[in-house]
């Protein structure tokens, strides 16, 4: 069975996109810079068909919000776990109270969450320092029954999914 589990995806806008529509969201902005959103996969194929799915820039069918991003941006990294707990509102909790993030696009990949949005925006990169404290944060706030996770770290180049 394929792990299932929780994953942020960072994406690179290199120039601003506008008026671009996002289905029943309508016409939205986003600057150039770096976005981040929180998924989970804990359908059949887990977390290694929705890295696989993410990691094709065109989509045949626009299934999620950050589909229509994602054909304007640069997949950059994916961090994963592999956890049967749903830590999607934790870290967007988490990432609420980060530096430099905040979150854009009220409803954004929040169809089926109590969460404003699921998508990030930063001006610079944030840290990968920055990133595993703050994802770590929300999962102890999540859970202390967990002893033991770890984050995978994915970069992409030239479309093909590599661990970091």
């Amino acid at each position: 069975m394929p792990a299932r589990g929780t994953y942020l995806l960072i994406l690179r806008l290199d120039r601003d996109v506008v008026g671009l529509p996002v289905g029943k969201l309508g016409a939205l902005d986003f600057p150039a810079g770096y976005y981040l959103y929180i998924g989970s996969a804990f359908g059949s194929g887990g977390l290694p068909a929705r890295l696989a799915y993410h990691a094709k820039r065109r989509k045949t069918r626009r299934h999620w919000h950050i589909d229509y991003l994602r054909e304007h941006g640069e997949l950059e990294e994916a961090w994963i776990i592999a956890c049967p707990v749903r830590l999607e509102h934790a870290w967007v909790s988490a990432l609420s109270a980060a530096p430099d993030v905040q979150p854009v696009a009220p409803g954004f990949g929040a169809s089926d969450s109590p969460c404003t949005s699921h998508l990030f925006f930063s001006p610079v990169r944030p840290s990968s320092h920055t990133l595993a404290e703050t994802l770590f944060q929300g999962i102890e706030k999540v859970s202390d029954c967990i002893t033991h996770l770890s984050i995978e770290v994915h970069t992409f180049h030239d479309r093909q999914l590599t661990p970091a």
